[in-house]
């Protein structure tokens, strides 16, 4: 199995740009990524395991083959700013303009289909890609920013493949803005049926405990996009 740890960055044409990650940012970044893309590919392999066991199966994208087969899926992690050592400082609250990244996962089958078919590393392989961070400002009900990617999926297709998102959050205004973003793909090839968007966010902060509530660590959501706080200082 393959993961591509290669840096992607874009753009989005309705954020402020930021200022390039410094070589002490962009290595404590590099650092936290190949952790949970060690992590992935783990999943990977009991995810694997697990398809060929007998039993219901798990959701990923469409389109969705017999017995629950699907040919990929992409979850978020963070965001999370580089600040300092880990755990670094509250990721989901950004003061606005601070460099932040959100980590966004394509994550290709690697298993064969029903009856021996083709897996979704060589479905999708050589086919065109296009990956949105699809946000929105909850605060004022309007789009953005967004982070746009496009490219070709190798041959076979990478079974990991990450996607980063720098970003500096433009300025709210003296209110803060609440955000939500959620990570979208599609081949973008015209009459071909595969999409998938992330059900799946990592919430990588540290909650601690409030009046009787535990505390909680990172964690997996489910259907809920990631959701951050932008702040003017």
């Amino acid at each position: 199995m393959v993961t591509t740890i290669k840096e992607e960055r874009t753009i989005s044409q309705t954020s402020e740009v930021g200022a390039e990650p410094s070589p002490e940012i962009r290595e404590k970044a590099t650092q936290f990524v190949e952790n949970y893309a060690g992590f992935l590919q783990e999943r990977t392999e009991a995810y694997v395991k697990k398809l060929a066991a007998p039993g219901p199966k798990p959701e990923i994208g469409a389109p969705v083959l017999a017995g629950g087969y699907q040919y990929w899926n992409c979850l978020t992690i963070g965001p999370v700013q580089f600040y300092g050592n880990p755990p670094y400082r509250p990721s989901k609250i950004i003061r606005q303009d601070e460099l932040t990244l959100m980590l966004g996962v394509v994550w290709i089958n690697p298993a064969n289909g029903p009856g021996g078919s083709l897996p979704g590393t060589v479905v999708l392989g050589g086919r065109d890609y296009r990956v949105v961070f699809e946000s929105i400002n909850l605060s004022d009900v309007v789009n953005g920013p967004d982070g746009v990617f496009s490219g070709t999926f190798g041959n076979p297709a990478d079974v990991v493949n990450l996607f980063w998102w720098w970003f500096t959050p433009a300025d709210p205004g003296p209110e803060p803005n609440l955000y939500e973003t959620t990570l979208t793909a599609d081949i973008a090839q015209s009459g071909q049926p595969l999409a998938a968007f992330s059900t799946w966010h990592y919430d990588i902060d540290e909650e601690p405990p409030f009046l009787m509530v535990p505390a909680a660590g990172p964690h997996w959501q489910f259907e809920r996009p990631a959701r951050f706080l932008v702040y003017r200082e």
